[in-house]
């Protein structure tokens, strides 16, 4: 906090919100901690899920589990593994913003923004079938906006409005549109 304003360093007992997200193999932690505002404003940052599934989810139900003889952490490991490439990876790309991939762009999956199927084609088969039905699904995730105006959002600060998550959620589909553009172009 201190290196945004040498004013806000914290007393002695006060809470300080942070969250961990995703970075490169091998870089310390600390360097992976982010303020909440930050992951909310920028959408190349991502909660490292990872980290909050394996030390703090699985320890307590590890120790519930283990009354009952299930070792949940072997249960984890041997989940499928399915992650989802952001719509702003296929748009634009690498020579738009001049920032290098990384290779969960290179090698995921993408899901049909109609029916949430694995797809490589951008909008799935089965939905390809049904054109209207693409269509109006995907009209109505460019239209949408909590306020009906973009303009006139309102800054929030305040980590415990649920409006806030909101508007950031709003604000990163309203950052597919050019993507959603883009297949309902192909209709």
């Amino acid at each position: 906090m201190m290196g945004y304003d040498r004013r806000l360093e914290p007393r002695v007992g006060e809470r300080v919100p942070y969250v961990i997200v995703y970075g490169m193999p091998g870089v310390p932690l600390i360097q992976l901690v982010r303020r909440p505002i930050e992951v909310l404003q920028d959408p190349s940052l991502r909660l490292n899920a990872t980290y909050y599934i394996t030390k703090q989810i699985l320890p307590p139900l590890g120790r519930l589990f283990q009354l009952i003889g299930v070792d949940v952490f072997s249960w984890y490991q041997e989940l499928p593994r399915i992650q989802k490439a952001s719509c702003t990876s296929g748009v634009g790309g690498e020579e738009s913003t001049g920032r290098k991939g990384t290779i969960s762009q290179y090698f995921t999956t993408l899901h049909c923004p109609v029916c949430d199927e694995l797809t490589q084609l951008g909008v799935c088969s089965r939905c390809r079938a049904d054109p209207q039905r693409v269509a109006v699904t995907l009209y109505q995730d460019m239209r949408q906006n909590c306020s009906g105006c973009a303009e006139r959002q309102v800054p929030c600060v305040s980590l415990d409005c649920p409006v806030l998550y909101k508007l950031s959620r709003v604000n990163r589909q309203l950052s597919k549109t050019p993507y959603l553009r883009q297949l309902l172009e192909q209709f």
